[in-house]
């Protein structure tokens, strides 16, 4: 077992992870970061905030092993004046 952080960055500011948790391999640290950021991302969408979502992965030196980043871009093909979508405000 290795212990990894998720640091999330927000915007300009950045939470760091000062905990960890322990998976059995990168791969499956990765994945749990993956399926974060998917979260937080849905959660942010439910507010109508399409930023991405970085989340660096450190390793129990503190080193960065890899950066996931949850991208949604919404490309409109129609006016916007049609009214308000059902996940905004």
């Amino acid at each position: 077992m290795a212990r990894y952080y998720f640091d999330v960055q927000d915007g300009a500011q950045s939470v760091r992870d000062d905990d960890g948790t322990d998976f059995d391999s990168l791969d499956a640290a990765v994945q749990a970061a993956a399926r974060s950021a998917a979260e937080i991302g849905t959660d942010r969408l439910a507010k109508g905030d399409t930023r991405d979502v970085v989340i660096e992965v450190r390793d129990e030196r503190g080193q960065r092993v890899c950066t996931v980043r949850a991208s949604m871009e919404i490309e409109w093909h129609v006016s916007r004046s049609q009214g308000p979508h059902p996940w905004s405000a």
